[in-house]
């Protein structure tokens, strides 16, 4: 990975409208209006097994590096304690398989991945001795994502 792919920081809150009304006040960034309230359901792969889970996250208009905040989801790596968190450093690699291998030889843990259908690994989150959480994307999604990012989407 290198520092250029890194595009978003990830963000747990415990209430999303609270959360992103917060953050929008006090860093100057703006938000959809009004957010999702629906999101992705995936299934979520852990070393303690499997569960679904909605997940609900939101990018800010201003970035890279974009904020992204995400719903608090209890039994999940979304979980939240007392107030929001960071949550990870989000970056495209361009081969996910060979990334998260090459981290795992180094001693980083894949803590979760993340299938949104298809059976392909979709997300994949890593995390290290310092607890610094990577979620590495596959890079064919760059382009597609920043576009919808930079509200040019379909």
């Amino acid at each position: 990975m290198k520092y250029e792919d890194m595009f978003h920081v990830g963000i747990i809150v415990p209430d999303l409208e609270s959360g992103l009304r917060e953050i929008a006040n006090r860093f100057g960034v703006t938000f959809p209006d009004p957010p999702p309230t629906s999101g992705a359901d995936v299934l979520v792969k852990t070393a303690t097994g499997e569960t679904r889970a909605e997940v609900i996250g939101v990018y800010s208009a201003e970035g890279p590096p974009f904020l992204e905040v995400i719903r608090a989801v209890p039994g999940t790596p979304w979980e939240a304690g007392e107030g929001s968190r960071i949550h990870h450093l989000g970056a495209f690699v361009d081969d996910l398989d060979d990334e998260v291998a090459r981290l795992m030889a180094e001693g980083v843990e894949l803590e979760a991945t993340l299938d949104v259908g298809g059976g392909m690994m979709a997300v994949s989150y890593m995390n290290g001795p310092l607890g610094i959480r990577q979620e590495l994307l596959p890079g064919h999604l760059r382009e597609g994502m920043l576009a919808n990012l930079r509200g040019e989407g379909a």
